[in-house]
């Protein structure tokens, strides 16, 4: 069993599941740590409502939390998808920024959020400013608040919402590896990869979490969206396997969830890049881990200032 996959050597899809199956079962000290992070989160709800019920949302600013952000009892405020600050309930709500060079904001801020400088902050960040960089974190954004609304006359994909802790805050799930620069291997602490997004996708009578890889640049070829899938897979698997794990019934509801975890989880596994030339063909066989599946889905979205159009067929039962 190797320590790690490159990916520009195999992208057997079957193996790189039980490859990464395999190095989740033979070290499991993740169980603990993610058992923890499902504690400290419950332990925050209270805090988490209080932030986001004071946060009065400003125009382009939207809060996200991460396991990270939850041990430190600070909420990320991003822009446009770009972290531009954190806010924090001490005593009262305060408001932390650092500089943004790609936004041209200079000020490093420690400051109640009711401040005069606190103010300043909300309403530079109300202007349309220009990134000086095209990142996935600002399409991440933008898939996420349209994935959010509520409405379906307003949507571009109805029958999928974003996973939001206590259905407040957007969430980045971190794992227990890495899948990154075209290879994946088990993860330290602090060099966790993260979900691009999850979310959760209604089928009928059933409802599937859906782990969703995001590329900001069209796929090319097969060999391109392989990678990406593979990565994409390795996150999925790390999610079944926390799932069927002793702790697994907290976070599936964590995820929104409340009834038990079903005999049998569909996980989709989803990449997603904007719309192009290319397309798959056909998407890769179903994997089978006991009587879970992992399902492969390919999603494609044209953007202006918010999402325009998305195509997919995450409802497709092929």
């Amino acid at each position: 069993m190797s320590d790690k996959i490159d990916l520009t050597k195999n992208r057997d899809l079957e193996y790189i599941a039980n490859e990464v199956r395999q190095w989740l079962q033979k070290d499991n000290s993740w169980v603990k740590r993610f058992s923890d992070y499902a504690d400290k989160i419950c332990n925050m709800e209270t805090t988490i409502k209080e932030i986001k019920k004071s946060f009065h949302k400003s125009p382009n600013l939207n809060l996200y939390t991460c396991i990270s952000d939850i041990k430190n009892k600070g909420i990320n405020i991003r822009y446009k998808g770009e972290s531009v600050g954190y806010i924090k309930k001490d005593d009262k709500l305060k408001l932390l920024t650092v500089k943004k060079e790609c936004f041209n904001w200079n000020k490093e801020l420690n400051c109640d959020w009711d401040s005069p400088e606190a103010t300043e902050f909300r309403k530079y960040f109300s202007q349309n400013i220009e990134c000086n960089r095209q990142t996935e974190h600002n399409f991440e954004s933008m898939l996420i608040e349209e994935f959010a609304k509520r409405n379906s006359k307003d949507k571009e994909l109805c029958y999928i919402q974003p996973v939001r802790i206590y259905n407040e805050l957007a969430f980045q799930m971190t794992t227990a590896l890495k899948a990154s620069d075209k290879e994946i291997r088990m993860a330290t602490n602090a060099r966790a990869g993260g979900i691009d997004i999850l979310a959760r996708v209604k089928h009928g009578t059933e409802t599937n979490l859906c782990v969703i890889e995001l590329k900001k640049d069209v796929l090319k070829d097969d060999k391109g969206a392989d990678i990406v899938r593979a990565q994409c897979l390795a996150y999925a698997v790390f999610l079944r396997e926390l799932l069927r794990s002793s702790c697994g019934e907290e976070w599936y509801k964590i995820f929104g969830y409340s009834g038990k975890i079903p005999e049998k989880l569909i996980i989709n596994v989803c990449i997603a890049m904007p719309e192009g030339e290319y397309k798959p063909k056909v998407e890769p066989k179903d994997i089978k881990i006991g009587n879970d599946i992992l399902s492969f889905k390919s999603l494609f979205f044209e953007t202006k200032e918010t999402i325009t159009s998305i195509k997919t067929n995450l409802f497709s039962k092929e």
